[in-house]
């Protein structure tokens, strides 16, 4: 759970709720004794030992009571009868699936299907399978959802797989290419998955081929017949649970295949082959970091590196300043290349997150009142803010007055970093001859007025090449 983010809104059975700067969940009866029992197990000291779920403890009687109250007074639910109450450990940056390049999604995939297998183990179940269940720790995924964990009832399959296919396999088949991404198969969705047959329509054509993506994709298909696995095979499986266990074990094994076959092609994008910056001498990348480094010291809680790309400067920060890091960048593939090649490194796993967005169009609030998926700016709430090279594709690309440009930038509430590439800078130059007519004010001097309306010290702290300058905005404490 994390600070600022909406309660449940759809299971009366348990509810995340935050009270006093902590955040509990109220579990109906029957989901407590389930959290009982695997916060007894082996399973819970391995899960939360490798950072794939989220610490949780009993509450005592009196925060119990006081949670409980509080509850029935500001969620429009009454508190189900017997309801015991468990704190829950925070996760301080909350993400949804179509901010994440493909390889996140599969190993969100990847964790969900491991820990139920673990549950499987013990006597429990996951009910739901959402991606929203899943939240990042840096590149490392983790299940914040305790909500869904229930005790197994004997079942060959798995009711939540549906809901599963169309979380991960479907936005991944779509994304499996070298063009789409699962985020645009989740924007498809309207933020609830991608539906089989809406899947089969836009995925390669060498995934429609494959027979065993196809009898999971069938299975999802909506007919009256259709009901929860449990009931249909019911006395089946009660009569010979060890049998129905291997079964449903044997799904999640096939589904794994499934999102493990489902690794995308390096996507075409812009920025894709970012990363050998030949239009930077090494002295002028030293300088660049070294200006970051400098910016962010004493606020290297938590950065946002606007138009970030494959992590470069990202990368730096952790390792040099010890910051922790979101790469924000509108580039999929670019994401794709970060992810796939710094997941694996200790030091930068659990410290940068790389993130879809675009500065001019971030993530609005979305659901039931516009608050059960916040906006990206309620999330995210950074100690500093670094966009290196990005202005000139806002202001001359899409358009954007400087001014607007600086507010987008400002509107996080942290200092700002901006590495400017003047009137003067070649790729400058060359947006500019794309453009006929462009009439729009890019100069040094408008960027310096633009900041100095937003922000009480505005200092030019260098250049990292004769056409590049590196303005730092901040303000005074409020």
């Amino acid at each position: 759970m994390t600070t600022g983010a909406s309660a449940s809104f759809r299971d009366p059975e348990n509810a995340a709720v935050a009270f006093e700067g902590t955040w509990y969940r109220v579990a109906a009866p029957e989901s407590a004794a389930a959290l009982r029992a695997l916060r007894a197990s082996d399973a819970y000291t391995r899960l939360t030992d490798a950072g794939s779920l989220v610490r949780f403890e009993p509450s005592d009687e009196a925060t119990s009571a006081q949670v409980l109250a509080h509850y029935s007074a500001t969620s429009g639910r009454t508190a189900p009868q017997g309801a015991q109450v468990f704190a829950v450990e925070s996760v301080d940056l909350i993400t949804y699936p179509w901010e994440w390049p493909n390889s996140m999604l599969q190993d969100a995939g990847r964790v969900t299907l491991a820990i139920r297998d673990e549950l499987l183990g013990i006597g429990l179940d996951l009910k739901d399978a959402s991606a929203m269940n899943i939240a990042f720790r840096g590149m490392r995924p983790v299940l914040i959802d305790i909500g869904s964990v229930e005790a197994w009832r004997p079942n060959p399959s798995w009711n939540a797989a549906r809901q599963f296919i169309e979380h991960f396999i479907n936005p991944l088949a779509v994304g499996s290419g070298d063009r789409v991404t699962a985020a645009d198969a989740w924007q498809l969705g309207a933020h609830r998955g991608l539906r089989s047959e809406t899947a089969r329509e836009l995925m390669p054509k060498r995934q429609r081929r494959r027979m065993s993506l196809w009898l999971l994709q069938a299975s999802t298909r909506p007919v009256a017949s259709n009901k929860p696995s449990e009931t249909r095979f019911g006395k089946e499986a009660a009569s010979n649970p060890d049998l129905a266990l291997n079964a449903t074990r044997g799904l999640g094994k096939r589904l794994r295949k499934q999102i493990d076959a489902l690794t995308a092609k390096d996507h075409a994008t812009t920025w894709q082959d970012y990363g050998s910056r030949a239009h930077y001498g090494s002295d002028d990348l030293d300088r660049k970091a070294g200006f970051a480094r400098a910016f962010v010291q004493g606020r290297e809680a938590l950065v946002l590196d606007v138009g970030g790309n494959d992590g470069f400067t990202g990368a730096d920060l952790v390792r040099q300043a010890g910051a922790r890091v979101i790469v924000m960048d509108a580039d999929a593939g670019a994401l794709d290349v970060l992810h796939r090649g710094l997941s694996g490194s200790s030091d930068l796993a659990t410290r940068m997150t790389p993130l879809l967005g675009d500065l001019t169009n971030l993530t609005p609030g979305s659901g039931l009142l516009d608050t059960e998926f916040a906006s990206f700016v309620s999330r995210v709430r950074p100690t500093a803010v670094t966009c290196q090279a990005v202005l000139h594709h806002v202001v001359i690309t899409q358009g954007v007055p400087m001014p607007l440009a600086v507010e987008a930038l400002a509107r996080f509430g942290a200092p700002v970093q901006i590495e400017f590439a003047d009137e003067n800078d070649e790729k400058v130059r060359i947006l500019l001859s794309q453009i006929p007519n462009w009439a729009g004010d890019y100069t040094t001097e408008a960027l310096l007025a633009a900041m100095r309306t937003r922000f009480d010290h505005v200092e030019v702290a260098g250049t990292t090449s004769p056409t590049r300058v590196v303005v730092n905005g901040w303000n005074d404490p409020a």
